[in-house]
């Protein structure tokens, strides 16, 4: 547990079997709020409520939760604490409408997996991954949001003036929050200070998650902040140099992936194949890790061919792209 400012703490929640290792849960004290859970296990669990006793807050004493956005390192312990202390769980109206979709549509989550890879030129991994079909068996819960946030909104809490700041890229619900007072800007997985977060298209979903994630970085450019609080990773404070890192990330690797193609007609998978990717090569990712790679070259080759820089069709069921 850290304290960042008066009545402001930070909370590493532990994260096994994932290399991050934690994920920052933020306890606003006067306001008996918290900013994301983490993950939903026991020794996350323990470690929340440690650090927050710690702190000088029971968990049975927090009003409310607002996690960032829906991923599971969170929304794990969400219930579980508003369980413990009736606590009203706030989130923007998009991750409402999300869910909703996602309910409505009755995802089959192993055939859209097997479909999404067949799609994306995957087909040589449907028999491993037939292996796990029973794992996708059962539905996924939703998380009930007790108060819809909309961009721009102002929170009015204890000891803190939160404003919103709708910012869709890495999840279509992601929000920001900024204490101008306190020059604070929780970030939420949308910067990040050294790697970059993952901004990836599901194929069964419409809509640019790229494009959308570059012009979320310019919503929050400008602001007055300096203290960055994000979910993973570390606090910095160069707001402005890190969001024009991410518009430069994001240029390089739609280069790249334009050379990789250069003057042929090449599969999602065959893309992602030759692509530099910083964490390790791609002949060393297990599928799961080529499937979280694919998706994101999905998206920055849904970026282009949105701006006209790559032509894409769908041959006996796989998806190709090449250059206009």
């Amino acid at each position: 547990m850290r304290k960042i400012s008066e009545g402001v703490y930070q909370i590493e929640v532990p994260m096994r079997h994932n290399p991050l290792g934690y994920t920052y849960s933020y306890l606003l004290r006067d306001a008996a709020t918290l900013i994301d859970t983490g993950v939903g296990t026991r020794d996350a669990f323990d470690g929340l409520e440690e650090q927050a006793r710690s702190a000088g807050m029971e968990l049975t004493e927090i009003k409310r939760i607002i996690p960032t956005h829906l991923h599971g390192d969170h929304i794990g312990l969400v219930e579980t604490v508003r369980r413990l202390s009736g606590a009203k769980v706030y989130a923007h109206r998009t991750a409402i409408e999300r869910q909703k979709e996602s309910h409505d549509k009755d995802v089959d989550l192993y055939a859209e997996t097997r479909n999404e890879t067949k799609l994306m030129g995957g087909s040589k991994y449907l028999g491993f991954l037939r292996r796990f079909e029973n794992s996708f068996r059962g539905r996924m819960s939703s998380l009930e949001i007790d108060e819809p946030l909309e961009n721009g909104q102002t929170l009015e809490l204890e000891g803190s003036t939160l404003k919103v700041y709708w910012t869709p890229g890495h999840a279509r619900e992601h929000i920001c929050l900024h204490d101008e007072e306190k020059r604070i800007l929780y970030a939420g997985d949308h910067v990040l200070p050294k790697i970059t977060p993952h901004v990836s298209l599901r194929s069964h979903l419409e809509g640019d998650p790229l494009g959308d994630y570059i012009e979320s970085l310019e919503k929050i450019r400008g602001l007055d902040v300096e203290t960055v609080l994000p979910a993973h990773q570390y606090v910095f404070s160069d707001l402005e140099g890190r969001i024009s890192e991410m518009h430069l990330h994001h240029k390089n690797r739609c280069e790249e992936m334009k050379k990789i193609i250069s003057d042929s007609r090449n599969t999602v998978f065959e893309i992602s194949a030759k692509v530099a990717w910083d964490s390790r090569p791609w002949t060393e990712m297990e599928f799961w890790t080529k499937r979280m790679a694919a998706r994101e070259t999905l998206a920055h080759l849904v970026y282009l061919r949105n701006r006209g820089e790559l032509k894409e069709e769908v041959v006996k069921g796989v998806l190709y792209y090449s250059l206009t």
